[in-house]
């Protein structure tokens, strides 16, 4: 990936899935660091860890699955609906203002144009941003760390087979 950011086919190299111990083993012998990490994160699984690890080695996270696949569990959790009707925003928005917030950058999916239009209308300048008190209190959701994506290679310690591009 490295010579091929040198022979100018890509400008940046960003990773996926990598863990804290991942990312300390590649930023040892790496000598242009990846500009992105992305992977699954949402209140139920915020990755507290992971993401103060990649700030301070100035690593973009990139959320996938910040919406858990639509799942109810997160989308209809309690929690989220109560912040939701509180805001004026939808479950899905407030899901996405929560990691944007955190300074994550989102790849939601969206199957529909009601559905894009709905996760740009969260991001607009004009929408209900979410208050500190709701920030804290979905920060609190994750006790069981609720994984949504889970691919064989994530039960590795390093997650060493986890996926560079």
């Amino acid at each position: 990936m490295e010579a091929l950011r040198a022979e100018g086919v890509c400008t940046s190299i960003g990773v996926c899935n990598f863990t804290p111990a991942a990312l300390a083993a590649l930023l040892a012998v790496c000598s242009v660091p990846p500009a992105v990490n992305q992977v699954e994160r949402h209140p139920l699984l915020p990755q507290w860890e992971l993401l103060d690890f990649c700030v301070s080695k100035r690593i973009v996270v990139q959320a996938h699955s910040p919406l858990g696949q639509g799942r109810a569990e997160l989308l209809q959790h309690e929690v989220i609906r109560r912040v939701a009707q509180e805001s004026g925003l939808s479950p899905a928005q407030v899901l996405l203002q929560w990691n944007l917030r955190h300074g994550v950058a989102v790849v939601p999916k969206c199957s529909s144009v009601s559905h894009a239009t709905e996760i740009l209308n969260s991001v607009a300048p004009a929408t209900t941003r979410l208050s500190p008190a709701q920030m804290e209190l979905i920060d609190t959701l994750a006790p069981a760390k609720k994984r949504f994506v889970n691919p064989p290679f994530m039960s590795g310690g390093l997650a060493s087979s986890s996926f560079a591009w």
